[in-house]
């Protein structure tokens, strides 16, 4: 049972994990600007009202899609020249820390995929864009339950850093739902990036002020490192799944162990109609791509996707496993997709890591640096090991599903490592099952968390879904029920395209909806 319509619509959509960033993003379109103008405002806001997943200071990926054209956008950082094993080591630290400055090793690229997407799809100029985040910012918006309770998770952690607290805490306390936050530092950065160009993030004003600040805390990154970002331009991967082209984002974000699952499904004619047995379908199948995801998915500078990664068979490689990293199997991140009636779409999807990220903000900035690159590993044998400008395995992938010459969908979620699977959950429940984008987000979930460096053992699965899976273990992996609707499944976002129409769905696990005209 959904707990929503669809929301349907002819001439274009946004669907977000944020009301207020979903308004702006529809607002832009019906201004007359395009997908990929709504796409920057989208982004920007959800910076600004949902900077407890993503902001300034982290990464995004994206697929776009205009006319005939589809194209990737890796914005993900590179570590810093000077994040080496040795360093940690002679630190003796066993790994990267997950909170701090020393996990604030990789540069931010969002603000530079920002440059990318504007300087060759947009039509709108970058400071219009950005305006109602930097109103919002100056002004405040209230805070959502879900927000607060996001504050209360951190504040033991982030106590000792001063610059978060002055942001997030009031007089010291965690502040009630429907507080107006107020971001005056973040309004001041977002406002010199509209007036001095997204360059000013990487070699101007605003770089010298978050380089200093990250030094002052004992942080690595240095200017170097922040001038010489780049944002990748990709050729998303794709595969087809009963008649459709489905692209993922290319490594190192995991989007490939999507298309492997698929290739590996679509050799059952039909899946299964008992949910036990699907759900034994979908966790047997889970171990081959959750091997060659732990193997073989990384920076393509350091190891490109082997030929016969697509290949359903077992992987060539040894499993590199560390020791047991569940800190890392929740994270943090927001999904959003725009689209028209045209079939121009884009799918993206940000991140500050885990929640508010390192928790470090360099003075007079507002922004809250990523911990994206604690996911390195300090051991030297295995494939995802620190090493300067290099970019960490990544959990952010976002979808795009083709059928002939026309979108079908555009889909993903938050979820760190477990996106993979609530792709895979979506697209069969829309292609095999038939449901709209809605029913498909709103349909119980399970999820296997684990990381790279360790073997799956747990099944998380939703109230209503645990109950039909008869087995209490299921393949080897224990099965756990949780609340239905519960956010350690993800918050999904997506778009349908029907023959005359669009349709939009949003997570009722998180804030979002879907808003068009």
């Amino acid at each position: 049972m959904t707990t929503r319509a669809p929301m349907m619509c002819r001439k274009g959509v946004v669907a977000s994990s944020h009301p207020l960033a979903s308004f702006q993003g529809v607002s832009v379109l019906l201004k007359g600007g395009n997908v990929f103008d709504a796409a920057i405002a989208t982004s920007a806001m959800l910076c600004v009202v949902q900077n407890n997943l993503c902001g300034l200071g982290g990464d995004t990926f994206a697929i776009l899609k205009e006319g005939e054209r589809i194209e990737g956008i890796n914005g993900s950082g590179r570590a810093g020249i000077n994040a080496t094993i040795d360093f940690f080591e002679k630190m003796q630290l066993k790994s990267i820390p997950q909170r701090g400055p020393l996990s604030a090793v990789t540069v931010p690229g969002i603000v530079d995929a920002w440059n990318i997407i504007h300087s060759k799809y947009c039509t709108f100029e970058l400071k219009e864009l950005l305006a109602p985040a930097i109103e919002y910012a100056e002004n405040g918006f209230p805070l959502t339950p879900k927000y607060v309770e996001s504050i209360r998770a951190s504040a033991p952690i982030f106590e000792r850093f001063k610059g978060w607290c002055s942001i997030f805490l009031i007089d010291g306390k965690i502040p009630q739902e429907g507080y107006i936050l107020k971001q005056k530092a973040l309004a001041k950065s977002l406002r010199l990036i509209a007036e001095e160009g997204t360059e000013t993030f990487y070699k101007g004003n605003l770089a010298d002020k978050i380089v200093k600040g990250l030094q002052k805390e004992g942080g690595l990154l240095t200017h170097d490192d922040f001038s010489q970002h780049k944002t990748t331009l990709q050729q998303p991967m794709h595969q087809s799944y009963r008649g459709l082209e489905v692209y993922e984002t290319a490594p190192n974000s995991q989007g490939a162990a999507v298309l492997l699952w698929l290739k590996m499904l679509e050799e059952f004619p039909q899946l299964p109609n008992d949910t036990s047995k699907l759900v034994e379908l979908f966790s047997s199948t889970y171990k081959l791509v959750n091997k060659k995801r732990s193997s073989f998915i990384g920076d393509p500078d350091f190891l490109p996707l082997p030929s016969d990664f697509f290949s359903a068979k077992e992987a060539n490689d040894e499993e590199r496993l560390g020791p047991d990293r569940a800190a890392l199997q929740q994270g943090d991140t927001t999904y959003f997709a725009v689209a028209d009636s045209e079939g121009n779409c884009a799918s993206i999807i940000q991140s500050n890591y885990m929640g508010f990220g390192s928790g470090i903000v360099p003075d007079d900035t507002g922004i809250v640096m990523q911990n994206r690159g604690c996911y390195f590993t300090l051991d030297e044998a295995h494939h995802n090991c620190l090493a300067p400008r290099k970019r960490t395995f990544h959990t952010l992938c976002a979808s795009l599903g083709i059928k002939g010459s026309n979108p079908a969908f555009v889909l993903g979620s938050m979820g760190g490592d477990i996106q993979p699977q609530i792709h895979v959950q979506l697209i069969t429940d829309i292609v095999d099952l038939g449901m709209n984008i809605q029913e498909a987000i709103d349909s119980p979930r399970w999820a296997i968390p684990n990381t790279i460096y360790e073997r799956p053992r747990i099944l998380f699965a939703e109230e209503p879904l645990a109950y039909k899976i008869k087995r209490r273990v299921l393949g080897g992996l224990e099965v756990q029920t949780i609340q239905n609707l519960s956010s350690r499944v993800g918050h999904a976002q997506g778009i349908m395209f029907l023959d005359d129409a669009l349709s939009g769905g949003a997570d009722p696990r998180g804030d979002g909806i879907a808003i068009g005209f």
